[in-house]
């Protein structure tokens, strides 16, 4: 290789402030490192204080928000018949076959890992897409695991 003045001035330059390159280096860690505690520090996360596995919670807090929107499953038009909208949620989830493949079952109650609904939110999925579609970003695992509750408890109304 060769000794370009350029790559002396290079090499002169980094030699000199490689100690404020480490410093600044130092810093943004120190600062990341803040930054994730102040979020909890990365770690699992709680679900929404109000989200109980009661299917009036999971309404109010999930489907209702993520879920029951214009152009996905609300009204009359909802996407593969799933409405997810309050009054037409649970008779549309609890022991109904999925449109997209009769051999699967929306909710089994008792059953969360069986339920499409689990595998759509967690995209275990055989068949469509992982929800909600509009993500990411999708449900955090803690108000999935919510929901998986609710199921595993028998998918009370």
């Amino acid at each position: 290789m060769v000794d370009s003045p350029a790559r002396k001035i290079l090499i002169a330059c980094v030699t000199r402030h490689s100690n404020v390159d480490s410093m600044l280096l130092r810093a943004g860690v120190a600062a990341m490192l803040l930054a994730l505690a102040a979020c909890g520090g990365g770690g699992e996360e709680a679900p929404p204080p109000a989200l109980q596995p009661t299917l009036a919670s999971i309404q109010a807090n999930v489907f209702t928000p993520s879920c029951a929107k214009v152009g996905c499953h609300t009204s009359a038009g909802a996407i593969q018949g799933l409405r997810l909208d309050a009054g037409f949620s649970w008779m549309n989830l609890v022991n109904v076959a999925s449109t997209l493949d009769m051999s699967l079952t929306r909710v089994i109650p008792g059953n969360a890992d069986g339920s499409l609904l689990i595998q759509k939110l967690e995209n275990t999925q055989s068949v469509g897409m992982q929800m909600p579609a509009d993500g990411p970003p999708f449900l955090q695992q803690v108000t999935i695991q919510v929901i998986r509750q609710w199921i595993d408890q028998g998918a009370q109304p």
